[in-house]
């Protein structure tokens, strides 16, 4: 069982088997027992695999791990109980590691419907999330 529980905007540090570590922000409610996450990627000038549907800056109300222009990368959600979140956290990271404020939360909850790259089955999550009371 699982020793902490997810909230959305809370930020996690994941190893999810690439060459380092990535950021992932718990976006909307997935399911019963899932959430769906969202990864913040740095932009890097030039890039074919920048998404400029919801860029984020460093400073103001963004997380202090966030020290260069980046974004949300639609295209890497993925959905995680707290079971399987708790597996993928990297070694020594904070749980989570950061929280979204709220206004910058239901930004990057709103963007997501403008996204091309998000699969349909989140596009539907968000869109449920979005239109409760």
């Amino acid at each position: 069982m699982a020793s902490f529980s997810i909230t959305l905007g809370d930020v996690y540090l994941l190893d999810t088997g690439g060459t380092k570590n990535h950021w992932y922000i718990a976006l909307v409610p997935f399911g019963d027992q899932a959430f769906l996450f969202v990864n913040i990627s740095t932009w890097y000038e030039g890039s074919t695999l920048n998404d400029g549907t919801c860029i984020l800056r460093p400073g103001g109300s963004m997380p202090g791990f966030i020290k260069s222009k980046s974004f949300i990368a639609y295209e890497y959600a993925k959905d995680f109980t707290v079971q399987r979140l708790e597996q993928l956290i990297a070694p020594n990271s904070d749980i989570p590691y950061a929280k979204l404020q709220p206004q910058d939360l239901r930004r990057i909850q709103k963007e997501s419907l403008k996204s091309e790259n998000l699969a349909k089955k989140y596009l539907k999550a968000v869109k449920v999330h979005l239109d409760r009371p």
